[in-house]
């Protein structure tokens, strides 16, 4: 018998899917490569019936309603006028389609398996943010600032920063959630405060609203002991953000449309919304970023302008795709519906983290974004397909 035949095609597939998102703190080539890989073994594994293709009707569903981004992303790219130059777009979101197909259809590993697969998740979470860490402290002495969101954007988190926040965020939802990662008290504790640090040393304020959700969360259903814990980590952290002057000045410029760039995104993209011919079809991704902008050059108009990246990816699928952009929103609420049916807290938590930074981020248009959501998406519907299968 081949090697090939000995070796566990289910398993090996899983591991290299993991990988695909944990070298999204250090090398998106490497990611790429893993998923390269992921790919090749799971066809592999189809050809000499190691694996099967599950045809149900729930893992059909399931793999359209992921899909819904890719297949907005297709028409928009169709319904441009430089369908060639638009191909980049369906060339960086083919992740989306592809590693949900492999995921959906791989079987369930065994706990140990499911243990480890996410034990990598945190060893590489836990790398990133300890050089996170390093590189502020490095940065606070050398400039004497802490927490200044132009110096973390360029010196300090090893990815993105709203993105390294997001990742880092589910990094402190997988240790809580999964016991059997884990399994000692004081470690697990010890994790969620690091990594606590990590969100707020990438000063994203999405990224840090839904830290203190969540944590606020564990206050009223933990024991007492994890209370004290929460609150004095909530209070130093609130502490540290009340009396940082950079950090206090971007979050309050939120609330101040002439000094927040995202409000000007928003406006110029419901400006284009509003005065748009085709709101039907959209105006195809190809056309509407032929001349891509940058915020920092932002131009005020009467009618918005093409080029901008909006920052909401609910805008830019209304704007590219037209009226069927709304099938984006729907799909994430059904799923997210499909989640509270079978009650599964983590699958919840993950939706609502996405649909959220979506809110503030058009994810598809970093590697970052899709792999966060090209992974964590189908793996959330992975643990309510086995949820419903245990019931039944």
């Amino acid at each position: 018998m081949s090697m090939l035949t000995k070796y566990n095609y289910n398993k090996l597939t899983w591991y290299l899917s993991v990988l695909y998102v944990c070298f999204v703190y250090f090398s998106l080539a490497i990611s790429n490569i893993c998923l390269g890989l992921c790919f090749i073994v799971f066809v592999v594994g189809l050809i000499t019936k190691q694996i099967h293709f599950s045809f149900t009707k729930m893992h059909l569903k399931l793999y359209v309603l992921i899909g819904m981004p890719f297949m907005l992303t297709t028409i928009s790219v169709l319904n441009s006028f430089g369908v060639i130059n638009s191909l980049d777009f369906l060339w960086l979101r083919l992740p989306v389609i592809l590693l949900p197909l492999v995921i959906l259809n791989l079987k369930p590993v065994e706990q140990i398996d499911f243990a480890n697969i996410f034990r990598g998740y945190l060893a590489f979470s836990l790398l990133a943010t300890a050089i996170t860490l390093f590189n502020a402290i490095k940065v606070g002495l050398e400039y004497g600032r802490m927490l200044d969101p132009d110096l973390t954007k360029e010196y300090i988190t090893p990815i993105q920063h709203p993105y390294y926040g997001i990742f880092t965020l589910i990094a402190i939802i997988t240790t809580h959630n999964f016991d059997k990662i884990v399994k000692k008290q004081k470690t697990r504790d010890f994790l969620i405060l690091f990594f606590s640090v990590g969100v707020l040393l990438s000063t994203s304020r999405i990224a840090m609203i839904l830290l203190f959700s969540y944590l606020f969360f564990l206050l009223f259903k933990n024991k007492k002991m994890y209370k004290v814990a929460i609150i004095g980590g909530l209070t130093g952290i609130m502490f540290f953000i009340v009396f940082n002057t950079d950090l206090k000045t971007k979050t309050l410029n939120t609330f101040t449309y002439w000094d927040s760039p995202r409000a000007w995104l928003w406006t110029n993209s419901y400006k284009i919304l509003k005065y748009s011919n085709q709101k039907t079809l959209g105006a195809g991704i190809g056309d509407y970023y032929r001349v891509k902008r940058s915020p920092r050059q932002f131009i005020h108009s009467q009618k918005g302008i093409y080029g901008y990246n909006p920052h909401n990816q609910y805008l830019e699928f209304f704007i590219t795709n037209g009226v069927f952009g709304i099938l984006y929103l729907f799909a994430i609420l059904y799923l997210l519906f499909l989640c509270y049916k079978a009650k599964i807290l983590y699958s919840i938590i993950i939706v609502v983290i996405i649909c959220l930074f979506s809110f503030t981020e058009c994810i598809f248009n970093r590697q970052f974004g899709i792999q966060l959501y090209a992974f964590f998406l189908p793996v959330s519907m992975v643990l309510v397909m086995r949820k419903q299968t245990n019931i039944q």
